[in-house]
């Protein structure tokens, strides 16, 4: 059976604010996936919501983590902001309830999550390429057969970390990139897929997930 792309409502999706609480009640009321946020530390060290800074008006991800437990079938994305969280982000989501829904990208350590069986077990990675091979998004560009050697960097990098989803942005992906991941077992998370001439093309060649801020757009298409 064909696998059905699952959609992600990128922080901030259809005009809410970036990791704010009402992004993550907006999208708890949609048929996604999985929702995104962006985590660090603030500096009395209680980690919460925000993409380059988090002070004591951001929410908690303790909040954010109580919101999502009320709904089954949401799964939540941690997009990591600052490296060593990963413990912490998974114990907080254990407390809550949340394992088997948790989902690691950004700045992950994958070496010690592949280290740690329980943490391994406790979140799905989708792993963010660009933190494995330099470079990577200034000189795509000029590198010939760039998805043929881009594909045999990335394919090293899961198997020595057991990953098996990589992250990546959209601009980079083409047809014979995912076909030549896919022969090595390995699937791609689109980032961020917006306009609805890429959405159909996502949909239709194979992600197993799009990250997105239209999500209802994205649902209606993936409906069709």
């Amino acid at each position: 059976m064909e696998q059905t792309t699952k959609i992600t409502a990128h922080s901030g999706a259809e005009h809410t604010a970036d990791n704010s609480l009402d992004f993550v009640r907006y999208a708890l009321g949609l048929a996604v996936d999985a929702l995104e946020v962006d985590v660090r530390r603030r500096a009395d060290g209680v980690l919460a919501l925000g993409h380059d800074a988090a002070d004591e008006k951001s929410p908690t991800l303790e909040e954010v983590f109580a919101l999502v437990a009320a709904h089954p079938s949401m799964c939540i994305n941690c997009d990591l902001k600052m490296p060593g969280l990963e413990r912490e982000v998974a114990a907080l989501a254990q407390q809550a309830g949340l394992i088997g829904r948790l989902i690691f990208s950004g700045t992950v350590d994958a070496a010690a999550c592949a280290a740690d069986p329980a943490l391994h077990e406790q979140a799905e990675i989708y792993l963010n390429i660009e933190e494995y091979v330099p470079d990577l998004y200034v000189n795509y560009r000029n590198i010939p057969d760039f998805e043929l050697q881009a594909a045999a960097e990335i394919t090293a990098v899961c198997k020595r970390y057991d990953v098996r989803t990589v992250n990546i942005n959209q601009v980079l992906v083409t047809r014979r990139l995912v076909r030549t991941l896919a022969q090595e077992g390995l699937e791609l998370s689109a980032w961020t897929v917006n306009e609805d001439s890429e959405l159909r093309w996502f949909l239709e060649n194979g992600m197993r997930n799009i990250t997105t801020r239209e999500p209802s757009l994205a649902l209606a298409l993936r409906e069709r």
